[in-house]
């Protein structure tokens, strides 16, 4: 048995690369941060499935003919803020015999699978890849077969099979404040650089607003504006040294994205937006907080106007209370981690 957290990921902005036939060569370049809330699951073996065909020593051959087993089952649970996680179980279970055919486990062995969300679905917080990477990474920890890297690569092909997020794997790779330079999965052909900084952060959404990542991807006009502010931020980005004396620039180019892209011109995101800065203005928070769009939910993110000063806890709560009175639902977490460099 063994049980894994993997926090999500929210895309700051991005461009669309997901022409490529193969799935490891689909991806995005952006930029974005990964979380501590997320996703846990736990997986443990429940047995082994029975021989359906005897294996027979054949005279005058040099290999016997092996036993034939059927395939292990998969049961799921999955316990989520709302009832579109149901719909997410074939995602996992795809994983586990994605996992099978690259021989990282067994054919015959079943297993039961809990599922813990955190956050909600489909609102730009990277539910499915935090998913999909924890499941991956639960699995090698219990079977410490192949490398760590092979698992990420399994969760990005499944992420792309399901038209989820682009880059969110990616992302969640490197861990921390990260820019995606080349798009695909982890470690190759995707390519990715990060950094930590220390900081709690509130996810602000309106429930009632989501929409899948597809519905922007698939559609050529958005698809076209997006990859032309994305691709142009990213290259400004990428020019630069990445590590915290980016942040100020990050927050710009973000603002910019969002506006260039047209994300911002959406009716729902407008008045979120304007809800929340509102906000924070009767607060007297607006020289400590900078709220950002979230790709590609009707979803922003609260973040700290400089690096080298962290968000109080105690200003976001009161931002919370006071959000909450306006029908919008938050949540406090932190940046997480840096795991790659």
């Amino acid at each position: 048995m063994a049980t894994v957290q993997v926090g999500g990921h929210i895309t700051l902005l991005f461009s669309i690369h997901d022409d490529a036939l193969l799935p490891r060569n689909q991806g995005s370049r952006g930029a974005g941060l990964c979380l501590e809330k997320g996703v846990r699951v736990t997986i443990q073996e429940t047995g082994r499935s029975e021989v359906i065909e005897e294996g027979q020593q054949m005279a005058g051959w040099n290999q016997d003919v092996p036993e034939i087993k059927a395939k292990g089952e998969v049961t799921i649970e999955i316990n989520a803020l709302d009832s579109e996680s149901e719909t997410r179980r074939e995602i996992y279970i795809d994983l586990i015999d994605e996992l099978r055919q690259a021989r990282l486990l067994p054919f015959d062995t079943h297993y039961s699978v809990t599922v813990d969300i955190e956050l909600p679905l489909s609102q730009g917080f990277g539910m499915s890849a935090a998913g999909l990477c924890a499941l991956a990474l639960a699995c090698f920890e219990m079977t410490k077969q192949g490398a760590e890297y092979q698992y990420f690569r399994a969760a990005h092909h499944i992420e792309r099979r399901y038209s989820g997020g682009l880059g969110d794997v990616l992302g969640l790779y490197v861990g921390g404040v990260e820019l995606r330079t080349h798009p695909g999965s982890p470690p190759s052909p995707g390519v990715a650089r990060s950094f930590h900084l220390d900081s709690p952060l509130l996810l602000v959404w309106q429930s009632s607003g989501s929409k899948h990542t597809s519905e922007y991807i698939d559609h050529p006009e958005w698809k076209t504006n997006i990859t032309r502010a994305g691709d142009a931020s990213v290259d400004r980005l990428a020019a630069k040294r990445w590590d915290a004396t980016v942040w100020n620039e990050l927050l710009q180019e973000a603002q910019a994205f969002g506006r260039t892209s047209k994300m911002l011109e959406e009716p729902s995101r407008q008045s979120m937006i304007t809800t929340v800065q509102s906000i924070i203005n009767e607060l007297d928070l607006q020289a400590h907080i900078r709220a950002r769009l979230c790709m590609l939910g009707t979803s922003c993110v609260l973040l700290p106007s400089k690096a080298n000063q962290p968000l109080r806890d105690e200003d976001l709560n009161r931002l919370s209370e006071r959000l909450q009175s306006m029908n919008l639902e938050s949540a406090l977490t932190k940046i997480a981690p840096q795991r790659v460099s």
